[in-house]
């Protein structure tokens, strides 16, 4: 194998696709990249076995070939390397020679063979997105997925296609986000897909690719084309939890609040807060909501009040407050909507307007009260 690429191409290429190879992992092939040159093509593929990534670029091909090369050894030369034409001579055993204006580096690769081929299926259904918007709706999701290896298909954000709608949903069970485009346009199957989060991470990298992406699903992958750049994944298998159940329909209060202020006073408050719980409590009256705060094992607390738009009966509830930090971080309006009921019954929090063309809302459970 042998060709000349530039640096900033072929790093470009590297670094859309660097995280999915693991650093640790009981096949030591698979922290390679395989190169594969096909006259003025060069493919890169890296693969965890789970997530894979297939990309492609423009080189000056002399001789063809492919080779397995170390990718974190490759992307940190390739990275501190003056922007210049790179000489690649990979030989008959896999030692790769990488020459320079002013210098040559060598570093061994591995068999070709050895490296595992990417299975994929024929997909069944098909459409296509914007890629800026599915990756914007995935990211209005992704803060609320479970880490809980006990709940697999909570480990990953659903994708639910109907008719005429495309909904995101996740949950770890104390808070859950869910955003619908109504203006999805779906002619095949409706259907459910857990997408696993280091693919839709890997999408996220490689957004700048194409403006329209092309997603295909079978039973059990999923793939991302956007041009020259493939990704390929697992779903992760299993029903998903029926989530329209734990969304209530019968909040009836509302609060509307200045989103920065209701960020800043429960930062403050969650200083004094247990710092195993988290718990503050909020205090709610007509125009006003106090949040207080005690660590009865450190002495401390806090007590503030901020002016609110809310008109209903005073009571008190209590949540986790890096929930809440969380939750109003994804609020991308100055103001923020909450749907309340009572003390025991999970808040429904939105962004004030809606985001264009989308219906976005987040659940958060409420902890009890230390009395």
């Amino acid at each position: 194998m042998k060709f000349t690429v530039t640096k900033h191409a072929l790093y470009n290429s590297l670094q859309r696709m660097i995280s999915v190879v693991p650093t640790k992992t009981t096949i030591p092939v698979l922290t390679n990249i395989l190169f594969e040159l096909s006259k003025n093509s060069l493919r890169l593929t890296g693969t965890d076995l789970e997530v894979s990534i297939l990309t492609a670029l423009e080189v000056i091909g002399q001789e063809n070939g492919k080779a397995a090369l170390p990718a974190k050894k490759l992307f940190d030369l390739i990275r501190e390397l003056p922007d210049t034409p790179l000489a690649f001579e990979c030989d008959a055993v896999n030692r790769l020679t990488i020459t320079t204006e002013k210098g040559q580096y060598k570093i061994s690769g591995e068999n070709s063979e050895e490296y595992p081929h990417i299975a994929t299926e024929e997909h069944d259904r098909k459409f296509s997105y914007s890629t800026t918007g599915f990756v914007k709706l995935v990211e209005k999701t992704m803060f609320a997925v479970s880490s809980d290896e006990l709940r697999t298909t909570l480990m990953g954000v659903l994708m639910d296609l109907r008719a005429n709608e495309l909904r995101m949903v996740a949950t770890d069970g104390h808070r859950l986000a869910k955003v619908v485009d109504a203006n999805f346009s779906y002619s095949s199957e409706p259907g459910q897909v857990i997408m696993p989060v280091k693919a839709l991470h890997l999408l996220s990298r490689n957004i700048d690719q194409v403006e329209q992406m092309e997603i295909a699903l079978s039973r059990d992958h999923l793939t991302f084309m956007l041009g020259a750049t493939t990704i390929y994944s697992k779903v992760i298998n299993g029903h998903y939890p029926a989530y329209e159940r734990v969304i209530p329909s019968d909040n009836t209060l509302t609060m509307q609040v200045e989103r920065d202020l209701l960020s800043a006073t429960v930062r403050r408050s969650s200083i004094f807060a247990n710092q195993h719980t988290h718990q503050v409590r909020w205090q709610l009256a007509p125009s006003n909501l106090t949040l207080m705060a005690e660590d009865m094992e450190s002495g401390g607390n806090s007590r503030e009040t901020i002016a609110v738009d809310y008109a209903g009966d005073e009571f008190e509830i209590g949540y986790n407050a890096n929930y809440v930090l969380e939750i109003l971080r994804h609020v991308d309006t100055e103001q923020a909507l909450f749907r309340l009921r009572d003390a025991g019954s999970a808040a429904i929090i939105e962004p004030l307007p809606q985001p264009e063309g989308l219906h976005f809302m987040m659940l958060l459970m409420p902890i009890r009260l230390n009395e």
